[in-house]
């Protein structure tokens, strides 16, 4: 008795930590979001094979099949695709594999003002959340004008999805590496940046909330991690959106990885931390994102030459994916600058910033007044 109660008891421990195991965000992430599951879904032939092993046990549903001229699978043509990816119902599948730029699934960077893949923007790397959760942040002092317009009457949402990314010039001479550029510290990280460009927004008269939700608290509180990042800015944006039905314009102010060689310019004498757009491809509506971050990339090199690094168009494959950018479509995410920028370079650039975002938006208040 006291051997199958042990058995017993041990079953279900083993059990309890195996389900825990699989439903911890980190693991789902890497496991449960595959684009082999997509491409199987939105599959003709395998969707055809599904329908017809459900119908066996449910009767009602092969009389609809048949209804809709539902073929029943060719096991050979279902192998073949599974295994080599050509469909025998599209023969240019053979070609959306074999030429470049193909096939519709696979999402090519664009880079509009630099080339090479040592210019492209670089994800820094998980920060340690245990060390980070140890700070003690000064006392913020921000601009004056910063959030004189509260949630609920601004018409652009300014925020972080990785609030702790921190410039080392910031940091102070004891951090140098770049894995050191990590900091709760809403005076030394992006957050900087965020009050810098929200300041230049009100001053041109546009309502603009800057959210300063130390992300790295938030995901502590709610058991997640770094890999939830963007799942906790999701339910910040979609709160923002719930309390606000005019809010239009929402910017996820990020810094990028790299060195400032490549993260800073020099225009008419100034120094400027280079921008850089990023647009997730991952969900159906992101032209309508890209178009409007185009009109943004024109105007910044236009009066601002070489400001610019470009466009990086990120499908699943290269991160998230969405970046929060499938709820709106005039949602961008921005790096700017890179981990030795300052704060004169900051600066410099959310003033350029700032103004090529107000001159769109009154531009588009003047259309919208016309119509």
């Amino acid at each position: 008795m006291r051997r199958i109660l042990f058995t017993g008891l041990s079953a279900m421990t083993i059990l309890f930590f195996l389900i825990t195991f699989l439903t911890l965000p980190k693991f789902q992430h890497h496991f449960f979001q595959l684009p082999l599951v997509d491409e199987i879904t939105e599959s003709v032939i395998f969707s055809d094979a599904l329908f017809t092993a459900m119908s066996t046990e449910i009767p009602l549903l092969e009389t609809t099949l048949e209804s809709n001229d539902i073929e029943k699978p060719d096991w050979p043509k279902l192998l073949l695709e599974s295994a080599s990816g050509v469909s025998p119902r599209n023969f240019t599948s053979l070609l959306d594999l074999a030429l470049p730029g193909r096939n519709p699934e696979v999402h090519l960077p664009i880079i509009t003002n630099e080339a090479g893949e040592e210019t492209m923007p670089i994800e820094s790397p998980p920060p340690d959340f245990e060390e980070l959760l140890k700070e003690e942040p000064e006392e913020e002092k921000q601009p004056d004008s910063e959030n004189r317009t509260n949630q609920q009457e601004a018409e652009i949402y300014v925020y972080h999805s990785h609030s702790w990314e921190a410039f080392l010039p910031l940091l102070g001479e004891d951090k140098q590496k770049p894995s050191q550029a990590s900091s709760t510290d809403n005076t030394k990280n992006i957050v900087v940046v965020g009050s810098l460009l929200t300041e230049q927004l009100e001053k041109r008269g546009i309502p603009t909330f800057h959210d300063r939700t130390n992300v790295t608290a938030a995901l502590h509180e709610r058991g997640w991690d770094y890999y939830d990042s963007y799942r906790l800015s999701r339910s910040m944006v979609e709160e923002a959106m719930a309390s606000n039905d005019r809010m239009k314009y929402f910017i996820d102010i990020h810094r990028d990885a790299q060195r400032k060689d490549i993260t800073t310019v020099t225009i008419n004498d100034n120094a400027y931390a280079k921008l850089y757009f990023v647009v997730g491809a991952e969900h159906k509506n992101y032209k309508e994102n890209l178009a409007f971050v185009e009109k943004l990339n024109a105007k910044l090199e236009t009066k601002y030459p070489g400001i610019s690094r470009g466009i990086f168009l990120k499908d699943r494959s290269d991160g998230n994916g969405v970046y929060n950018q499938d709820l709106s479509k005039k949602s961008i995410l921005i790096e700017v600058g890179g981990v030795d920028n300052n704060k004169e370079e900051l600066s410099n650039t959310s003033k350029a910033l700032g103004e090529v975002i107000g001159e769109y938006y009154h531009n588009a208040e003047e259309v919208t007044s016309e119509n």
